[in-house]
């Protein structure tokens, strides 16, 4: 799920018309994009629901059986179903019969295009065409939305992605208590490694510091690239400040590891700016110019650093400054 980033009802134009045309053509009072995480069903698009999510037990969910056999699935009389007469579904009394095939992206399986009616029926051979059909259509969708918001060098989030995910964690602070830690990271002596060893080498470089991110951080979350040498992470559910302290203490460690370029060993580090809030109503741009005017202390440092700043919260003021080095 964390491939397409998704979380509920986005009115996104395209999927909301293959959910229509589905819900039309078929004669369904219901119809999904249906992404499956544990005994979770989250509609990106959806008619008839009525809610961005479902929870339903994988053994009883078709949509889980889809994504675990891969293959289309088809259920005429789910009333009747040894198995899924049981699903939450089909005892309200919403659902009486089930087809749905797989939504494969880059590969992966990660749910369903899904169609439901009320009464027991059979699915013509047309109608689960028109849902393969459609499932193709939604992977297409899908990969024009990533290749938009993925830095094509790294793979990382680019800045539309990394925007969005900061205002969907800023969002869940309305609901739920925590913090949420904004970090903007440059690599020091990047540029001498252009300057000595060329950009191809400069771009190894990059790619292999994405993978020293992505396995410094959590595994919730966001890490991007701005652009250049310039890394940003949105870290949420933080219990204190000293959270995101400790994650930046851990980057600044694993970057700081020795890096070896064509046989030649290099010198490369990081500076990591934090800011961080607990108020769902900071602009994501206030937490950006918080955390990068905190990065550009760190680079004033010798050596690797972070430094968390005391960012735009009053009740977050804490010390202004904190820091760490590394070497």
């Amino acid at each position: 799920m964390a491939r397409t980033e998704m979380h509920g009802h986005l009115g996104d134009p395209e999927l909301d018309a293959v959910v229509a045309t589905l819900r039309i053509a078929c004669s369904v009072p219901i119809a999904v994009v249906d992404l499956v995480t544990q005994n979770t069903q989250t509609y990106p698009a959806e008619v008839g629901v009525g809610a961005p999510c479902t929870t339903v037990p994988d053994a009883l969910s078709f949509c889980a059986e889809v994504v675990n056999t891969r293959s289309p699935l088809q259920i005429t009389d789910a009333r009747a179903h040894p198995v899924y007469a049981e699903n939450p579904l089909v005892v309200d009394g919403m659902v009486g019969a089930y087809a749905g095939v797989p939504l494969v992206d880059d590969g992966f399986v990660l749910g369903t295009v899904s169609i439901f009616d009320d009464h027991p029926r059979q699915f013509t051979a047309q109608e689960m065409e028109l849902l393969l059909y459609q499932a193709q259509l939604t992977s297409s969708v899908l990969r024009l939305r990533r290749t938009a918001r993925t830095d094509v060098l790294t793979g990382l989030p680019n800045r539309t992605l990394f925007l969005d995910r900061l205002g969907h964690s800023l969002r869940r602070l309305e609901g739920q208590p925590g913090l949420v830690a904004v970090m903007f990271l440059d690599v020091d002596g990047f540029k001498a490694l252009n300057d000595s060893m060329g950009h191809e080498a400069g771009d190894r470089a990059l790619q292999g510091l994405a993978l020293r991110l992505t396995s410094a951080f959590r595994s919730t979350d966001t890490i991007a690239r701005l652009g250049g040498d310039e890394f940003a992470a949105v870290c949420d559910n933080l219990a204190t400040p000293e959270c995101a302290d400790a994650i930046a203490e851990r980057v600044v460690a694993i970057v700081d590891e020795p890096w070896i370029l064509n046989g030649t060993a290099v010198d490369l580090g990081a500076s990591i700016g934090i800011t961080v809030t607990d108020n769902a109503d900071d602009a994501p741009t206030d937490l950006m110019r918080a955390a990068d005017a905190a990065m550009y202390r760190a680079k004033r440092i010798a050596g690797s650093a972070w430094v968390r700043g005391a960012g735009p919260v009053p009740n977050l003021t804490g010390p202004v400054v904190r820091q760490s080095q590394a070497n």
